[in-house]
């Protein structure tokens, strides 16, 4: 019922994507990144808010992730790495700001500080890899005091469908 592509990487130009997950019964995908990316991107999604894509008829509801643009950047601030990288004070205040529509996630990699390091990774992959791991579980659990969250399955039941905007592909 419910997907997400690996780091975000549906772009427009694999709209065959979304017709792939409509046969296969996805109601619902979270892979829409709505901005430039380095595994794929959607620049022209616009402002991160469902949508009802529709590709050839086959419509499948959208949920894209919580993006906020700094430095002409879009960035995903609510997991990953500027989870980790940032400090809670930042996160909370632009969750704070943005918070009509927030979708977040965590990888459990990014909570487990005592992973080992896989050795001869390139310095950037490595601090992209580990920066923050160890202050990441204290601020998922003041998240998760600070705010409430519910699962897709309530957001889509929330979501007034008829009023969101449509993309055609």
């Amino acid at each position: 019922k419910y997907f997400r592509a690996p780091g975000f990487s549906i772009r427009p130009s694999e709209s065959w994507a979304f017709e792939i997950l409509h046969d296969l019964g996805i109601e619902i995908d979270c892979s829409v990144f709505p901005g430039h990316h380095a595994h794929g991107g959607f620049p022209t999604y616009g402002k991160s808010e469902p949508a009802i894509i529709d590709v050839h008829g086959k419509k499948i509801k959208e949920m894209p992730i919580s993006c906020r643009e700094v430095g002409g950047h879009h960035i995903v601030y609510q997991g990953g790495g500027y989870f980790r990288l940032f400090p809670y004070s930042l996160i909370k205040s632009w969750a704070l700001k943005d918070s009509d529509y927030l979708l977040s996630y965590i990888h459990p990699r990014d909570l487990d500080a005592g992973q080992p390091m896989v050795p001869g990774l390139p310095l950037v992959r490595k601090f992209k890899s580990y920066v923050g791991l160890k202050g990441a579980e204290n601020k998922l659990r003041k998240l998760l005091t600070d705010f409430r969250f519910i699962d897709l399955s309530m957001a889509n039941e929330l979501i007034n469908w008829d009023d969101v905007k449509k993309i055609v592909l």
